[in-house]
């Protein structure tokens, strides 16, 4: 029998870190920004902070598939708001005492670089208040360059309608901040293996499918590993990508429990291979904590980068 192997190889992807392998959500959201939060206000004209800690609890491994309306039904029923004042600390019981994310340190000094750059340096992330605006948050995701530079300082803000890259430089630094840990979901939670095996039908059955005019199936092998020391789960949705690195469709999902430090082999379906043939094409795995047919690039995570590279054909007697 004659098994053809395809070799997909990949590297992690390492591009737009604060939205795809980060959560991003706008307080403008029309699923939310009417919402009332706290006593007289709304998520739309005052919920940047509520969307900054929904950005770090979508994005930690212990805490499920949060919202921004989804949090703030939470907070005002166990106690979040004083007023419109959110009480930072709340957030970090939603899943209970020393689990998900913590309320780690706190500074008021402008600019003060030293304390963003060692907060992050110890894997935290930073919710900071911008110069420049008289109350408005944003999440510190990463730190690229000095770290006495505001341009430095990877943002995801939650006042833009549509998501764009932006650094504390927009502002010129920033007046407060408070500082978060956790264990993130992000391109360094997950190991995949350093190929994806698409292995299609037997030759001797293509007939078949050539008969009746069907596409062409085959499966998909792929190994994953925690690197995180608590339990990850999800969807691993196999998506296939255009040369664009647009989405084309998910080609099949799988929900999975990581334990810690653990390794799975997950198998998937695709119907039809021939996508594949496309040199421009690409399959890619991603992560989310929720199942979607199109799945959003600011609250999932890309794990693999791949292309159709080095095709190569494995012919076992």
């Amino acid at each position: 029998m004659k098994r053809i192997t395809f070799t997909i190889s990949f590297v992690l992807l390492a591009l737009y870190l604060n939205a795809v392998n980060f959560s991003w959500f706008s307080q403008s959201d029309a699923r939310w920004k009417s919402e009332q939060l706290g006593r007289s206000t709304s998520i739309g004209r005052s919920g940047c902070v509520l969307s900054c800690l929904s950005m770090l609890l979508n994005a930690e491994a212990s805490n499920p598939y949060i919202t921004p309306d989804k949090l703030n039904q939470w907070l005002k029923a166990n106690g979040g708001y004083s007023g419109n004042n959110m009480r930072w600390q709340i957030p970090g019981l939603i899943d209970g005492n020393g689990l998900g994310i913590e309320l780690q340190a706190q500074s008021t000094r402008y600019n003060d670089w030293e304390f963003l750059s060692s907060e992050l340096e110890q894997g935290n992330k930073v919710i900071v208040k911008v110069a420049g605006r008289r109350s408005h948050w944003v999440l510190v995701v990463g730190q690229e360059g000095p770290a006495n530079e505001a341009a430095s300082y990877i943002v995801n803000d939650p006042g833009m309608k549509e998501y764009e890259t932006r650094t504390l430089a927009f502002w010129g630094g920033f007046r407060s901040a408070r500082s978060y840990s956790g264990n993130w979901l992000d391109e360094q939670s997950f190991n995949l293996s350093s190929e994806i095996y698409v292995v299609p039908i037997p030759e001797e059955e293509y007939f078949i499918y050539d008969m009746y005019d069907l596409p062409s199936p085959a499966d998909v092998f792929v190994s994953l590993q925690n690197s995180l020391d608590v339990e990850i789960h999800g969807f691993f949705i196999l998506g296939l990508f255009d040369e664009s690195d647009e989405l084309i469709h998910t080609v099949d999902y799988q929900y999975a429990e990581l334990e810690p430090a653990g390794e799975i082999d997950l198998l998937f379906e695709m119907l039809d291979f021939s996508p594949l043939e496309d040199q421009s094409n690409t399959l890619k795995i991603i992560y989310s904590k929720y199942f979607s047919a199109m799945p959003s690039r600011f609250d999932t995570i890309n794990l693999d980068h791949s292309g159709l590279r080095n095709l190569t054909i494995i012919e076992d007697e």
